[in-house]
């Protein structure tokens, strides 16, 4: 009885654990750019992750044999596959973040996700989209800002003198071709 008692006691146990352990034990993935809803600047997009138990690896088979090779699947182990709206997918089997290149201004969505060794979603799935804006950066004038700020700053002493200028020389120029063409 005493056996029956602990061995209950230690299956209680270990049943109460189970989903913790299992929850330290599922990949995980965080996507830290771009961010939902945010924008990027310019014509380039790093997406930047990191994953938790799970290894990334480079794999052999084709992305046209997805799916078709699951005793080449290991627990904890594969690659990333990324999409940037519809282009073609990108498998990615380095830790590094990956760029996406020539992105047009406007809305855009980007999937990144774990994939096993043949390239079949991890089950349960591990995935985000994010949605981001991109824009093109305003181009630089070549103006030094310091310069600028001063040149602002005297600005209205400036177009006082210039319309002084413009006075005094349509005053004169008005007064000789006025005299010119009396004269002929």
């Amino acid at each position: 009885m005493k056996k029956l008692t602990i061995l209950v006691g230690v299956l209680v146990l270990a049943l109460y654990n189970l989903p913790a352990l299992a929850a330290q034990t599922s990949p995980g993935l965080s996507v830290s750019s771009p961010k939902e809803g945010g924008a990027i600047e310019g014509t380039s997009m790093t997406v930047n992750f990191s994953v938790t138990d799970f290894t990334i690896k480079p794999t052999s088979v084709p992305l046209s044999e997805a799916g078709k090779h699951p005793e080449l699947n290991k627990p904890g182990e594969g690659h990333l596959h990324l999409q940037l709206d519809l282009q073609p997918l990108v498998v990615w089997d380095q830790a590094a973040p990956y760029t996406f290149n020539n992105v047009a201004p406007g809305d855009h969505q980007v999937m990144v996700e774990l994939a096993n060794n043949d390239h079949a979603s991890l089950s349960p799935r591990v995935m985000q989209m994010i949605h981001f804006r991109a824009s093109l950066p305003l181009p630089a004038t070549g103006v030094d800002p310091g310069a600028q700020q001063a040149w602002l700053g005297a600005l209205p002493y400036g177009i006082v003198l210039l319309a002084l200028l413009a006075v005094t020389a349509g005053i004169l120029l008005g007064g000789r071709m006025t005299r010119r063409r009396y004269r002929s």
